[in-house]
């Protein structure tokens, strides 16, 4: 047992080593930002080069290290005679990897990820800088019309380079921001014929971030796979065919605003963000019974009398758009002058004051 504990302390020293890259791990999320002249990029390109490789030649170490402290506490406990003793030390192992080095190993996969991806993004870089040098038999023949074509187009494949790096979004696995993110993704990487599958992939693992990340972590980063973890994203997150019932069944589940205007007016940001979302997607808002129904269920009394006697007083029934704007100009209460003059309660008197400050709007 107390061989165990040796085992122990040299995992957590393992991953500790691990864990003391993680600050220059965040770095990688910075974009790069490659000078203009063309010595000064070179430079900077084997700058970047020898510092990512040492991170990476380092987090490849830490975790071949860690590896190797488990592998000696399992032959280490294998070696055990008794059989009972062996399934017990195990078990120990087994909880004490649960609580740090299992997440770590993961954690560390992601890292290397990232960071080759990064080293991919230099390499285009430098075959970029080497294709734009004319050779001195070109030079001789095609003079400066060359040389301006090869600056255009260096120009050109610089900015596809750099583009993806500073516009392309994140995703955490908000099934609500799924559609925006993969409509701008779709458009400047998934699309690109520029770009290879394996490209493509790199750029999908840097833009997802929590959740949506971890959804894809065990599948490695070859472009054969590209096509399988889109259509993983898309299953876990896509939500889009039955977004509408989802955001019904979360208006139905908010609570009905209470007679007092702080109420009133949470309730209603809550129903409106969420037609917003509805709307932005591409959905149609009408007036039906279900949506109006629904509206006016989650506000007192009222209020709903109030959009019914405003209705009534106009030539054509409300749209959602003009049901809303009258409860919005209804709940609008919270001015200084009317919180002060009575103070609301859960008595039948409090009607009165609320139809009172309605008739003031």
């Amino acid at each position: 047992m107390a061989k165990l504990q040796i085992f122990k302390a040299k995992i957590n020293n393992a991953c500790t080593l691990i864990k003391a890259i993680e600050t220059d791990i965040k770095r990688l999320d910075e974009p790069f930002i490659f000078p203009e002249g063309r010595s000064e990029c070179e430079q900077y390109v084997r700058t970047k080069k020898g510092a990512i490789t040492h991170l990476l030649n380092t987090l490849q170490n830490a975790v071949k290290l860690q590896e190797a402290q488990v592998n000696a506490a399992i032959n280490h406990i294998v070696g055990r005679q008794d059989q009972k003793e062996r399934e017990r030390l195990m078990t120990d192992l087994n909880r004490h990897l649960k609580v740090e080095s299992h997440q770590l190993e993961l954690t560390a996969a992601q890292w290397q990820n990232k960071i080759q991806f990064r080293q991919h993004e230099l390499m285009e870089q430098s075959n970029v800088l080497h294709s734009s040098v004319p050779s001195i038999s070109n030079q001789s023949i095609n003079g400066s019309e060359r040389a301006t074509t090869s600056v255009i187009d260096r120009s050109e494949r610089l900015l596809k380079i750099r583009k993806p790096t500073l516009e392309v979004p994140s995703f955490s696995g908000n099934y609500r921001e799924f559609n925006s993110f993969w409509t701008v993704f779709e458009s400047l990487i998934h699309n690109g014929d520029e770009l290879s599958d394996t490209d493509k992939f790199l750029f999908l693992r840097q833009a997802l971030k929590g959740k949506a990340a971890a959804a894809l972590s065990c599948i490695p980063v070859i472009g054969d796979r590209y096509s399988t973890a889109v259509n993983i994203l898309g299953k876990h997150f896509d939500r889009s065919a039955n977004l509408t019932d989802i955001i019904i069944n979360e208006i139905e589940r908010l609570q009905r605003a209470f007679d007092n205007p702080r109420s009133c007016r949470e309730t209603f940001e809550a129903i409106n963000a969420r037609f917003i979302h509805l709307e932005q997607t591409g959905m149609t808002m009408n007036a039906d019974r279900i949506w109006r129904r629904l509206i006016l269920s989650k506000f007192p009394e009222v209020i709903c009398t109030m959009v019914i006697q405003k209705e009534s007083q106009s030539d054509h029934s409300f749209d959602l758009t003009e049901i809303m704007s009258t409860i919005d100009r209804s709940s609008l209460f919270e001015r200084p002058q009317l919180s002060r003059q009575r103070p609301y309660s859960r008595r039948t008197t409090t009607i009165p004051t609320f139809q009172d400050q309605l008739s003031i709007n």
